[in-house]
């Protein structure tokens, strides 16, 4: 059984309401939603709490998806919202999710970029301080989407010594990313390789 199989809902268990299959359209709902919540940067810590609170995803099933999002390039919203989608309702959930997830910034833009157009010195000061406090707010945010993946990542085996590794690499001697994160993938697969120890 892989892990993706082991995140569903046994078969034998009777689907509830809350555990019912998404539809392309009630991903899209659930991903503007979280869009609209999601303000700097805490898509992800929200799409987390959203998709457990209906019983889409399993944390093990999201920090899974949220791990590939994160090594995906693109923009990393957008990634987890197609990934979401693709996992959870195929082709039509990740398209469903996607125009979700950016309909709302899209819009916010385009109103943003209409009002401030035309003002000498861009946004007013009182708009530019508020943005300096809500960074900071940010900051939490994004942390309670990390935590949840460390927490998982944690309880892996080798996955103490990989995360440190990888932080020191990255975070301390400031290494590029792509040769780090193919060691890591390379440990990764060393110690997780299929036919390996559970």
């Amino acid at each position: 059984m892989t892990q993706a199989e082991a995140a569903l809902p046994p078969e034998d268990e009777p689907i509830t309401s809350a555990q019912a299959a998404p539809t392309p359209l009630s991903l899209a709902r659930l991903f503007v939603g979280v869009a609209l919540s999601g303000i700097g940067g805490g898509l992800p810590a929200h799409t987390r709490r959203a998709l457990l609170s209906r019983g889409w995803m399993t944390e093990e099933a999201f920090a899974e998806t949220f791990t590939l999002a994160q090594l995906t390039p693109g923009p990393n919203a957008v990634n987890l919202a197609a990934m979401v989608g693709a996992r959870l309702a195929g082709r039509m959930g990740a398209l469903a999710s996607v125009l979700g997830v950016l309909t709302p910034g899209l819009l916010a833009m385009l109103v943003v970029s209409v009002v401030t157009l035309g003002q000498p010195g861009g946004l007013p000061p009182l708009l530019q301080s508020a943005l300096k406090g809500a960074a900071c707010a940010a900051l939490a945010v994004l942390l309670t989407a990390a935590l949840p993946v460390v927490r998982v990542g944690w309880g892996l085996r080798g996955g103490p010594a990989v995360t440190v590794l990888v932080f020191l690499a990255l975070g301390v001697l400031r290494l590029d990313l792509l040769p780090v994160l193919l060691v890591g993938l390379g440990a990764g697969l060393l110690i997780h390789r299929p036919g390996g120890k559970p």
